[in-house]
């Protein structure tokens, strides 16, 4: 992370590095940074790669919590189950 954050504080549109460059890496210090439908349209763009997991937290870990359950967590699963069915429409139609 350290060599990541020497490229730049914000990598990958909203991949903030500067807690990382600033602490030596220690930890989970290279967070998405921006509003929820800016951070789900990244984790989105992770999930497209293949990624099914991910360690989200922030400094507050409590109140981050509630606030990702209430806004950022629905909108990656909607946005996730709609890709799904229109998948699953367009792989029907080829077939059918």
């Amino acid at each position: 992370m350290v060599a990541a954050a020497a490229k730049g504080e914000v990598l990958d549109q909203l991949l903030w590095t500067a807690v990382a460059a600033a602490t030596g890496a220690r930890g989970n210090t290279t967070p998405l940074v921006g509003t929820p439908v800016q951070v789900a349209e990244s984790l989105l763009a992770y999930y497209e790669l293949g990624v099914t997991t991910f360690l989200i937290r922030g400094f507050d870990p409590l109140e981050d919590a509630i606030d990702y359950g209430r806004e950022l967590i629905p909108i990656v699963r909607g946005e996730i189950a709609r890709r799904e069915e229109a998948s699953s429409i367009a792989s029907r139609s080829i077939a059918g």
